[in-house]
């Protein structure tokens, strides 16, 4: 079996990419955009250029295709184009693993099922360009394929495959080690999921046949200011230092409260354990 993953330098895709490369009848490529590569086999890609993304896809010819690409502020670009490149490049037979966002559901009534109503936001709205291109990715692949699974992540968060940290933790860590408070909000509800156990569903759904729409995580369901809190505590820390943040907004800046996720239906299909 051959798989792709776009994407293999990031915080996810790097764990999923080494964790395939240990796996015995797997062949798998990886791409990355910015230096420096994590590994030494990626290839050089901007996945928005589509004479460099074609040559690529035809030479490696993938049976699955993992999109764990992630460009924040640019996801409306990275959809227009180069999700678009790799759809038409796309056979039946090729599988599309598509990593996802909690913020499809940005009206922030959760918990959410997988069935439940997409949502966008306002184009004037600081988290528009984010939110509103996951929502289309979701939708242009469910219109123009079959052989796919969306994966939606709630906040992703712990050490990786390569030893890296989350930036959340990471500036938990920071402000703790110097006995400096650190304030999160206590009125955002999420569910938060381990880089590793995300990055195990992922290589479950490269190795079978499940296809569709699955939320990932949890059960648990906890605001920022719980979960930081525990975090802290499980690194040692002093938790007291972890206070309750403003939630106060600005009104085109109002965060999704709650897009925390029902996972009952990949626990029905996955023998996986969530932290």
């Amino acid at each position: 079996m051959k798989v792709c993953v776009f994407g293999a330098n990031g915080y996810v895709g790097s764990s999923v990419y080494k964790v395939l490369k240990d796996i015995s009848g797997i062949e798998v490529s990886g791409t990355f955009l910015e230096d420096p590569s994590m590994f030494d086999d990626l290839v050089k890609l901007d996945v928005n250029e589509p004479e460099s993304f074609s040559e690529y896809f035809k030479e490696e010819q993938p049976d699955v295709v993992v999109w764990s690409v992630m460009a924040g502020p640019n996801e409306h670009e990275l959809t227009d184009q180069g999700l678009i490149h790799l759809i038409t490049h796309l056979t039946p037979e090729t599988k599309l693993i598509y990593l996802s966002s909690d913020f499809v559901y940005s009206a922030g009534n959760g918990p959410y099922k997988e069935e439940d109503p997409l949502s966008t936001l306002p184009e004037d709205h600081t988290f528009s360009n984010y939110t509103n291109a996951k929502v289309k990715a979701e939708r242009l692949i469910d219109k123009e394929l079959t052989n796919y699974a969306i994966l939606r992540a709630g906040p992703i968060y712990g050490e990786n495959e390569i030893g890296k940290l989350d930036e959340r933790t990471d500036k938990l860590a920071y402000h703790l080690r110097a006995d400096k408070p650190i304030a999160f909000r206590d009125d955002l509800i999420r569910s938060f999921v381990h880089v590793a156990d995300l990055a195990a569903v992922i290589v479950e759904f490269v190795q079978n046949d499940l296809i569709g729409v699955y939320n990932t995580g949890p059960e648990k369901t906890q605001s920022f200011y719980e979960f930081m809190g525990e975090e802290a505590e499980k690194l040692g820390y002093d938790a007291d230092l972890v206070e309750k943040g403003s939630e106060e907004e600005r009104v085109d800046e109002e965060i999704p409260k709650n897009t925390s996720l029902n996972t009952e239906k990949i626990k029905e299909k996955l023998k996986l354990n969530f932290r």
